[in-house]
């Protein structure tokens, strides 16, 4: 029997799928588990302190052991697995300007049994974390600035160049991405993303009806949650606030609720990923929600301020007027989510009756409080205090009765404090943005005007 030329091609191909076919039932389950790619990138520098190791291996993963992943100098943190990705989330910050080693484990085994062979590690560099803010450029438009303030010097980037206004915006937990809202003719507001280094600057969500503005960042950095206002017509108030979830990657956009009367402002999510707060203002309080089972828990509240979560994720500040006697307090408050019980942490100043308390921010290890504080009933302006986590041992750190200060924020390593002031005093007195070191109390002017300080880690 003789074979075409098309025979000897079929024969050629059969043999070599059979020969695959042996080499896989022979050999499949001898194939290690291998490393396909893995971030922060091999010897990078200027990594964010607050970033998530992320390695993707060759096939999904079932279960890992806590020590799967490591750092050297060593960082407390949570391993997690997604499909095949291996992640680790350090507990506190990462040292600045400094070099870690990343091993991964070789007891690791993937679904179908295979196992990483050897050790697998690499290094990278943190960087100094940075200042973000809102100020306007020479066309007077509100734009988002960079602050260096690692050197002798403060250096300052224009970040974004946009043709509106910029709003608002919210820095990604890792610090890689910023997202912004800017608005549009009509009082309509999109919700746009960058790079923190500048780069693919895209629109992420258009509203040609509607207000979209105040998004916040969920632990993972894969979805937004932000306040929605319906706008009925160009140049029309904006309707009531609601709130709606954000996927980055895909751009689709849901609302949090089915419940369509349900408002919602100021979205805060704790840093574990497991509760949402906001301000509701059909129930006069700040709604929590439990994104995981769906419970709740109503904090009655009349100030409508948003909830500062705590790191741990364990309680909460809130900030709430106090009118049960005739001289009335703005207080700051705890809530301790295991216990739902309300502790008043405000203390009067020595001679004073009341207090007047708001604008709270948690350190990093969740030890004290930063906060503003003037007199009751007079026209002084806001200044910063500490106190520690149970209203205890509070100390003024600024004494400028006429300057404003607010917007206080820690940075992530807990040694000074970032905050937005301006001069009472002065006629038309431009915003600046100002840091203080909280041990020595030195004091640094980044930015006049600016805005909306935060931090970039």
């Amino acid at each position: 029997m003789s074979f075409t030329r098309f025979d000897r091609i079929v024969l050629a191909v059969l043999t070599m799928l059979a020969t695959l076919i042996t080499a896989v039932i022979l050999y499949g389950d001898q194939l290690a588990l291998e490393v396909v790619d893995f971030v922060p990138a091999p010897e990078a520098d200027h990594i964010s302190t607050r970033a998530t190791i992320q390695v993707t291996l060759s096939e999904a993963l079932v279960d890992v052991p806590e020590t799967a992943v490591t750092l050297d100098p060593p960082v407390p943190g949570t391993v997690s697995i997604q499909g095949t990705q291996l992640l680790f989330r350090p507990d506190v910050p990462l040292a600045a300007n400094s070099t870690y080693r990343v091993t991964v484990a070789a007891e690791i085994v993937g679904e179908n049994g295979h196992q990483l062979e050897d050790p697998f590690s690499w290094q990278f560099q943190t960087g100094q974390p940075r200042v973000v803010y809102i100020s306007w450029d020479e066309e007077e438009a509100d734009q988002i600035y960079l602050a260096d303030v690692s050197g002798q010097s403060v250096t300052t980037q224009q970040l974004t160049n946009t043709d509106a206004d910029v709003l608002d915006f919210t820095v990604r937990p890792d610090g890689s991405q910023i997202a912004y809202a800017i608005l549009r003719d009509g009082g309509a507001a999109d919700i746009w993303l960058i790079n923190s280094d500048g780069s693919q600057n895209r629109e992420l969500l258009a509203c040609p009806d509607a207000a979209c503005t105040q998004s916040r960042w969920l632990p993972g950095g894969q979805r937004l949650i932000y306040e929605r206002r319906t706008i009925p017509t160009p140049g029309a108030p904006p309707g009531n606030p609601r709130l709606w979830w954000l996927d980055v990657t895909t751009g689709e956009t849901v609302p949090v609720f089915q419940d369509s009367q349900m408002l919602g402002l100021y979205p805060r999510v704790s840093d574990d990923g497991q509760w949402l707060s906001f301000v509701s203002p059909i129930d006069q309080g700040i709604q929590l929600f439990n994104l995981d089972d769906g419970s709740g828990l109503l904090i009655p509240n009349q100030m409508g301020s948003p909830a500062v979560w705590r790191p741990q994720s364990d309680s909460l500040l809130v900030t709430n007027i106090n009118t049960s006697d005739a001289s009335w307090s703005v207080e700051l408050t705890s809530v301790d989510l295991a216990s739902e019980a309300i502790t008043v942490l405000s203390q009067p100043m020595a001679g004073e009756e009341s207090v007047d308390d708001s604008s709270p921010a948690w350190s990093p290890d969740g030890a004290w409080i930063a906060f503003g504080r003037k007199l009751p009933r007079t026209p002084m302006g806001r200044q910063i205090w500490l106190m520690q986590k149970d209203g205890s041992q509070a100390i003024a750190i600024t004494n400028e009765p006429t300057v404003h200060h607010g917007e206080i924020s820690w940075s992530p390593d807990g040694r000074f404090l970032l905050y937005q002031q301006y001069n009472l005093e002065e006629l038309y007195a431009k915003p600046a943005i100002w840091l203080v070191e909280i041990t020595t109390g030195e004091r640094t002017e980044i930015a006049s005007p600016g805005t909306l300080p935060a931090w970039l880690p």
